[in-house]
Parts: C-alpha cells; sequence; structure tokens
C-alpha cells in the first residue's frame, strides 16, 4: 500500500526535529537549572560532525504509536546533515547548508527548500550544531530520571509549528529528543552508537534526484 504524500515522519522532523513518556517527565519535580542550558550549548558550540543510529516514534494525543522508523544519521557543521531512513519506508532528508532535500522513495518524489525558509525556530534547528539557534527558544524546566538529565524548551515565537521540545543527556552526551505539536502529537527520537569523531565525506550532504521521480519546488532554487 503507498503513503500518501507529507508523511509524519518528514513533516515532523523538518517542522518540529525531538524526552521520556510525558508520564515520567510529569512525575518530575518542577525546577530550572540553568547549568543545564549551558550543557546544551556548550555541546552545540563543541559538536562538529557526528553520526549515529536512530529509532523514532510517532505519538497521538492518547498515546498510540502511529508511525515507528529508524534508520542512519550524519551532522556535519555548518548546517550540513542526512537522515536515511530505512524503516519502515525508504526516506531521505539531505541538507548542504543551504539546501534541503526531502526524498520519498515509494513516493517517487522529492521536495527541496531552503534551509533559510524553514529551520529557524524548530529543532531541527538544533541538531545543525548552531548555538544561535538557541536565541529561538527558552528553558522551561530540567529534570533527572533514570541518570538522564533533561531540559525542557520552548519556541520564543508563539508561531512556531510546535510547543515544547525535551532534550535528554548521558554525560555530555544527547541521547534523546522529543517534541510536541501544537494538536498534541509527540515524536520521540533515540540516538544510538553516536560516533563524534567520524570521517564525513562532502557527498553524504548532496543528493542526487534519481530519474523520473517528481520533484518540487527546484524552480525555487
Amino acid at each position: 500500500m503507498r503513503r500518501v504524500p507529507g508523511s509524519v515522519p518528514i513533516r515532523a522532523f523538518f517542522f518540529c526535529a525531538l524526552l521520556t513518556l510525558s508520564g515520567l517527565a510529569g512525575s518530575a519535580p518542577e525546577q530550572v537549572d540553568p547549568d543545564e542550558f549551558e550543557r546544551l550549548r556548550v555541546y552545540l558550540g563543541a559538536m562538529q560532525d557526528l553520526r549515529a543510529e536512530f529509532s523514532q516514534q510517532v505519538i497521538g494525543p492518547a498515546d498510540e504509536i502511529i508511525e515507528q522508523a529508524s534508520g542512519s544519521v550524519a551532522l556535519s557543521k555548518p548546517g550540513r546533515f542526512r537522515w536515511n531512513y530505512r524503516e519502515p519506508y525508504e526516506r531521505v532528508i539531505v541538507a548542504d547548508g543551504e539546501r534541503v532535500w526531502f526524498y520519498e522513495a515509494d513516493l517517487e518524489q522529492v521536495t527541496i527548500r531552503r534551509i533559510s525558509a524553514g529551520l529557524g525556530d524548530t529543532p531541527a534547528a538544533l541538531l545543525t550544531g548552531d548555538v544561535s539557534a538557541l536565541e529561538n527558544f527558552e528553558l522551561l524546566r530540567t529534570w533527572i530520571i533514570d541518570g538522564l538529565h533533561w531540559l525542557q524548551l520552548a519556541p520564543v515565537s508563539a508561531e512556531a509549528d510546535f510547543a515544547t521540545v525535551d532534550i535528554g543527556f548521558t554525560g555530555d552526551e544527547l541521547q534523546q529528543i522529543e517534541f510536541v505539536d501544537r494538536l498534541g502529537q509527540r515524536t520521540r527520537l533515540i540516538l544510538t552508537d553516536i560516533d563524534r569523531t567520524p570521517r564525513l565525506a562532502d557527498n553524504e550532504f548532496q543528493f542526487e534526484i534519481p530519474p523520473g521521480v517528481d520533484v518540487i519546488g527546484e524552480d525555487d532554487m
């Protein structure tokens, strides 16, 4: 069965790309530790390149799992990333610092956008390693559960497409991200097999459009 265009994971990553279950978060005492925000700032400032495996869940307002996905990710400053979704469908999201390609193999479709048009106040902007992206967020609270240090951020802009983004660290390593959109839908991302010193080739952040696929947005480049 073919999916409809604009499937949940790609839309969710771009407008909102990421804590533990909301029930666990709700049981944590309310507090704000500025050191946790500084931990995030230092992490983003120090990050140059990263390669990892990831698993992702999209969870509805009634805690039902809408979709699960997994794959690999490579990040490189400034503003370059590649998300390869292997399951349940082949999808690729690639950015070269100026443009971002969204390729959905089963739909035979690729969408091209300028990064400047859509990452400024989204969680995806945080994953580019740009410290200045923190200016678009405010710290709401912090807590510690099962050894993970969590901080919850909210967008400064009232026009943002998501409500909060929760970021979990083990030591100095980012492990989990979860964001909640305005309709109460959550997207949870868990990183594993993290390599902070990978050898990344420039062509990993380029996308060659397969022949015969529909291309959206190319005329605007």
